[in-house]
């Protein structure tokens, strides 16, 4: 018997986006294949339409295995219940870290989900190659006629949960071949649709409790062979049009062969000229090797010492007090030395963060000295130990739903949405504080980290000790009415983005989907920022609230400098250059320590093609008719050079500025919370 088999990992494809290759599947597909050679036939689907496709046209498959994650949960739902549900015959298959772990949260799925036959439990290879064995052996079984346990396979039959936990040892992933260099990816990779998406280990020997990285299945960290891991880098390298790589490691460059990994990504970078970013997920308790990769990556990559939180306390509640401080301010120390920008992450609603201890942890952060601090909800996911009942309860952790942007589409008719469940209040924090949290993230994101007024907030704190959330916050409670009016607007749609139950959410999209579709689901920095663009007297009037404490005697000037950099739609002026005085040449050296000052003439530029680039998007999305739509979506594209890049002295010699000096004062508090 020869089994057909579909491997969907699909993603919302209905508006146009930056897509990963289905490497998780593909494992799937290299490893049956290679199992089971003469015996099955796979394809990969990541399109919703290119699957109901195959489904009504083609022959039924014998297995369709889907991939289950928050961004697609209901993707799967949906095109199960109306395309594959009258496929009686058809086994399907799930696999993916969306689910609880514990027997009764795999039970409660399972019944749920009916429509699910098999769940591969973690890992997915072998299990599903399990699945395989036995369908081939018995032909494909429903799971009320599989008379034997299928190791690390959960099923229900008569009503009880059949699951035997498979043990993930070193040989488990040594035995699944590369997708790549077998083959199995050649129509992604080959293709500048899709980001190339590579593992050289597997597993996490951390224990976040909003993380189902390191959960106690996965908690041991085993690698693919290093030989087979550079002949993938050197594939990808040569293949891929894409200039954006992204590696699923949890934690790289805590393994020493790390750095040898850094040198061959650096290498093909340089050899092929195409690849310009690789997005890396650091290691938690970084040593001093992550130094030398940064070194050796250049600007392919950013270094990121996530904190989450700086609150002692909530650092136990989360397990994550095994993360020493002390080698991440070292880290820091160091990086700044060789002038490499440095980013973390913060996470809101982790249990026992209060308002205030938040805001401490903000403030801890900038006077470590990050160059850009993400600021977000904390996200519930099943198999995390967050969202088990026992942490909702003992925290009085309450939730919410919110559309996941981009995370939407109509398929042969059908509209689906995809949520996010997150944290809006718990015992320590209530939700209106979360709501006027969301103001302040927005105001670090648009001044801080993508530099609107980084210079105005690095001299309060340097000449005044004004801790840049301070500054933040005394421009909140400014009596300027245009802020108060932007504030209002601004808290009222970041209470009404979220609903009560995911059903509510699904109602209200389903009936408003044309409407969705024709304005956007705009992202509220975006749609924000946005809004000050649109209006330069409004911009100029929020450095200057900012900057309203500062009691330096260039003052004016450097609110002066903030907003010539800005660039304005309305203006669009590819070059502009402008005279300052001595003192603030002074002061921008001090801010921006890598720039060359030659006189006080500086020149201010945006390239040719990026305005170009950048004009195109506002007229594609209509930006006579509704600027601010325009410009938000403009910005999800091109955010970072609505900033003109500067030089002084030399205009031949312009370039991109974006480090700010790291000579904040590391108090010794800092060192272990």
């Amino acid at each position: 018997m020869r089994l057909k088999i579909y491997l969907a990992d699909l993603v919302h494809d209905y508006l146009p986006g930056n897509y990963v290759v289905p490497l998780n599947i593909g494992y799937m597909a290299a490893y049956v294949q290679q199992q089971f050679p003469k015996e099955v036939d796979v394809q990969l689907f990541k399109s919703p339409n290119k699957l109901i496709d195959a489904i009504k046209t083609e022959s039924p498959p014998h297995v369709i295995g889907f991939s289950n994650y928050s961004w697609n949960q209901e993707l799967n739902r949906e095109i199960i219940k109306h395309f594959i549900t009258p496929l009686t015959n058809t086994l399907v298959v799930f696999g993916g870290p969306h689910i609880r772990t514990d027997r009764i949260g795999i039970q409660r799925f399972l019944e749920q989900n009916a429509h699910v036959d098999y769940y591969c439990m973690f890992e997915g290879e072998v299990p599903f190659g399990n699945i395989i064995e036995y369908s081939l052996s018995n032909g494909p079984s429903k799971p009320a006629h599989c008379n034997q346990t299928l190791q690390g396979v959960a099923f229900l039959r008569e009503k009880q949960l059949v699951y035997s936990p498979l043990e993930f040892k070193k040989s488990t992933i040594e035995n699944v071949p590369s997708p790549y260099l077998t083959g199995v990816m050649d129509e992604f990779i080959q293709s500048s649709d899709w980001i190339p998406l590579l593992e050289t280990n597997r597993g996490c020997p951390f224990h976040c409790t909003f993380c189902v990285w390191g959960i106690a299945a996965m908690d041991k960290v085993r690698i693919f062979p290093m030989d087979r891991v550079i002949e993938e880098i050197h594939l990808v390298g040569k293949t891929s049009p894409s200039p954006w790589w992204i590696f699923a490691d949890a934690n790289f460059g805590m393994l020493k062969r790390d750095l040898q990994i850094a040198e061959e990504i650096r290498k093909m970078a340089d050899e092929y000229g195409i690849l310009s970013h690789a997005n890396l997920w650091w290691a938690k308790n970084s040593s001093p090797r992550a130094t030398k990769i940064i070194k050796t990556l250049g600007k392919l990559s950013d270094p990121l010492v996530a904190v989450q939180t700086m609150d002692s306390q909530v650092l136990k509640n989360i397990k994550r007090d095994n993360i020493k401080l002390t080698t991440m301010t070292d880290l820091i120390t160091q990086f700044r030395e060789d002038n490499f920008k440095v980013n973390t992450d913060v996470l809101v609603g982790l249990p026992g963060e209060s308002f205030e201890s938040h805001l401490n942890t903000l403030r801890q952060v900038f006077q470590l000295g990050y160059d850009h601090v993400d600021a977000g909800n904390i996200r519930l996911l099943p198999g995390s130990e967050m969202e088990f009942d026992e942490t909702r309860e003992e925290y009085q952790l309450k939730t919410k739903y919110r559309l996941i942007s981009g995370g939407y589409g109509k398929y042969h008719g059908i509209p689906i949405f995809e949520f996010e469940e997150s944290v809006r209040s718990s015992k320590d924090i209530i939700e209106e504080e979360m709501v006027s949290l969301r103001m302040i993230h927005f105001l670090i994101w648009a001044f801080w980290n993508l530099g609107m007024a980084k210079p105005i907030l690095f001299l309060l704190q340097q000449t005044q000790d004004i801790n840049p959330v301070d500054a933040i916050l005394g421009l909140i409670q400014t009596p300027d009415q245009n802020f108060i009016t932007f504030a209002e607007e601004f808290n009222e749609e970041a209470r009404n983005e979220w609903f009560d139950t995911s059903e509510e959410l699904r109602e209200y999209y389903s009936v408003h989907f044309d409407e969705l579709i024709k304005t956007g689901f705009l992202k509220m920095n975006f749609k924000y920022l946005a809004k000050i663009l649109w209006d330069k007297n409004f911009a100029e009037v929020l450095l200057e609230n900012l900057a309203s404490t500062l009691q330096l005697k260039i003052k004016d000037e450097i609110v002066q400098f903030c907003f010539d950099r800005i660039y304005f739609p309305k203006d669009s002026a590819q070059y502009k250059e402008m005279k300052y005085t001595d003192g603030l040449v002074r002061y921008i050296k001090q801010i921006y320590p890598t720039t060359t000052i030659a006189s006080n003439t500086c020149h201010f530029r945006i390239e040719e093609k990026v305005q170009s680039a950048i004009n195109f998007e506002l007229k594609k999305f209509g930006i006579d008719n509704d600027p601010i739509r325009a410009i938000a979506l403009t910005l999800e594209i091109y955010c970072r050079k609505f900033l003109y890049d500067f030089q002084f002295g030399d205009e031949g010699k312009i370039e991109i500025v974006e480090s700010i000096a790291g000579s904040f004062d590391y108090h010794s508090q800092y060192s272990e919370p």
